[in-house]
């Protein structure tokens, strides 16, 4: 309702009460009581809208609870010094006082839900904000490194580089158009880490072992993006690269009805740092923040064998 309508509204009512009004004026009815209270509640809070629309104040604006309290107080303020001043008391105005004390307690409840809900939006936003910045962490991390990997193979196979360029691409356009999402297809993830395992093995001059071994019973299955390529990197990265002979990566995914689990191993170096740098610190704040409680990561080492497990539950 525009201001303008909403003052015509009022006086309209108000000329309406006056009349009445003027009629019982020599009455001390119940009845003359409620007209004169609505016509204060009328001018009262036809005053307060335009006040606060016109900025005029801002009172309570900081705290909600404040403005509630007011408007609600207000009411049988209003209506017990009416009732004080024409002496009447009865049926009508004490049910007018039960009333709008049921009134102010629905207020305090209203605003303490509605203080919570902001607080539950407040810690979304927050999360999301966060999963935004460790995404954008995470994605220049990882082309930093592929970019540098074409650079070299151009130089020695422009042949294989071309193919490389092309699955680059499809790496590329998930990460831009999908890793946004909230969740992806099970089916997506997967060929996208078989387009990083063929980038890799194509930028290596020597026999690696690569073995992915897939059981899944749901390949339209969701799961957040971008949480397995970080542990695959690694494997590649402080196994592959650092492996002078027989370098392997072994891969098992699993999917059904209760779970994902993906389990990767690969050569394990005693020379190399355990820290995996950014990438597996962002993969731990993910998870921690999409999947709490419900998500166990470990790794072990057995017989110079790296192991990483992710399991995500359902």
């Amino acid at each position: 309702m525009t201001h303008t309508k909403l003052f015509k509204s009022a006086a309209v009512i108000s000329g309406i009460l006056i009349v009445l009004m003027v009629i019982l004026r020599n009455s001390k009815s119940e009845l003359f009581t409620v007209l004169s209270a609505s016509l204060g509640l009328v001018v009262f809070y036809t005053l307060l809208y335009y006040l606060f629309q016109t900025e005029k104040i801002k009172f309570g604006a900081s705290n909600p609870i404040v403005k509630y309290l007011f408007f609600g107080i207000s009411i049988p303020l209003l209506i017990y010094g009416i009732q004080v001043t024409t002496g009447t008391d009865g049926f009508i105005t004490n049910s007018i006082r039960i009333l709008f004390t049921i009134e102010i307690a629905y207020l305090i409840f209203y605003w303490i839900y509605k203080y919570q809900k902001g607080i539950q939006k407040l810690k979304n936003d927050k999360l999301e904000a966060e999963l935004m910045l460790l995404k954008n962490q995470i994605n220049p991390h990882f082309f930093f490194n592929t970019l540098n990997n074409l650079y070299s193979l151009i130089k020695k196979d422009t042949d294989v580089a071309q193919d490389y360029v092309l699955k680059l691409s499809d790496l590329m356009r998930f990460t831009i158009y999908d890793s946004g999402k909230e969740k992806v297809q099970l089916k997506d993830e997967i060929q996208y880490l078989i387009n990083y395992i063929d980038l890799q093995t194509a930028r290596y001059h020597k026999d690696i072992d690569v073995n992915f071994e897939k059981t899944i019973k749901n390949s339209d299955a969701t799961i957040a993006p971008l949480l397995f390529i970080i542990l695959l990197e690694n494997a590649f990265k402080h196994g592959v690269e650092k492996a002078t002979e027989n370098a392997f990566v072994h891969i098992n995914l699993v999917e059904d009805d209760s779970k994902i689990r993906f389990i990767v191993k690969n050569n394990y170096d005693d020379e190399s740092s355990e820290n995996n740098g950014i990438g597996l610190k962002n993969l731990k704040d993910r998870l921690n923040i999409l999947y709490p409680n419900t998500h166990q990561l470990c790794n072990s080492i057995e017989e110079n064998i790296y192991s990483t497990t992710l399991e995500i539950i359902k």
